[in-house]
C-alpha cells in the first residue's frame, strides 16, 4: 500500500511541476492582458489606431527587451480595401516613394529603411530628434521600421 501511495504523491508532484512550469515558459497563454499585441503598441507609443492585420512578420528586431531601446521592422498584410483606407487616413502627410526626401531622416534611420520602392507611399513621424517610426504602404502590404534610441 505504501509503494502505491508513493506512487500516487510522485505523480500529483510531477504533475504540479509541469503545471507551472507550463505557466513559467508560457504566460501569454494564461495572461494575454500583460503582452500587448504589435497594433496595442504602436498605439500606445505613437497615438496611432492601426487595423488588425491579416498577416503580420518581425523582419528585423534590435530591441532590448528592458527598455525597448533599438530598431525593428515588421510587416503587416491586409486583404480588407477598407483596412488599407483607414491606414491611408492616418495621415495627410502621405508622399510617393519617388517624392519621398529620404535625406529628412537620421542616419541611423535611413540605414534602417535602405530600400523605397518608388510606387509606396510613405510618411513618418518622430517624437524626439531620437525615436522615429516610419511606415511604407505598397499595395496591401505596410512596413513599420521604428528607431527608439
Amino acid at each position: 500500500m505504501k509503494k502505491k501511495q508513493r506512487m500516487i504523491f510522485t505523480t500529483i508532484i510531477v504533475g504540479v511541476i509541469l503545471i507551472i512550469g507550463y505557466i513559467i515558459m508560457l504566460p501569454e497563454r494564461w495572461a494575454p492582458s500583460l503582452y500587448p499585441t504589435y497594433i496595442e503598441t504602436i498605439e500606445a507609443n505613437w497615438n496611432l489606431s492601426l487595423p488588425i492585420p491579416d498577416s503580420e512578420k518581425d523582419i528585423y528586431s534590435s530591441k532590448d527587451g528592458s527598455h525597448g531601446d533599438g530598431d525593428a521592422i515588421t510587416e503587416l498584410h491586409y486583404d480588407n480595401p477598407m483596412d488599407i483606407q483607414k491606414i491611408k487616413d492616418l495621415s495627410n502627410n502621405w508622399v510617393s516613394g519617388e517624392e519621398l526626401n529620404i535625406n529628412e531622416l537620421p542616419n541611423w534611420v535611413r540605414e534602417l529603411i535602405r530600400d523605397i520602392d518608388k510606387s509606396s507611399s510613405c510618411f513618418y513621424l518622430h517624437k524626439d530628434s531620437y525615436d522615429y517610426i516610419f511606415f511604407k504602404l505598397n499595395g496591401n502590404k505596410l512596413t513599420i521600421y521604428e528607431s527608439y534610441i
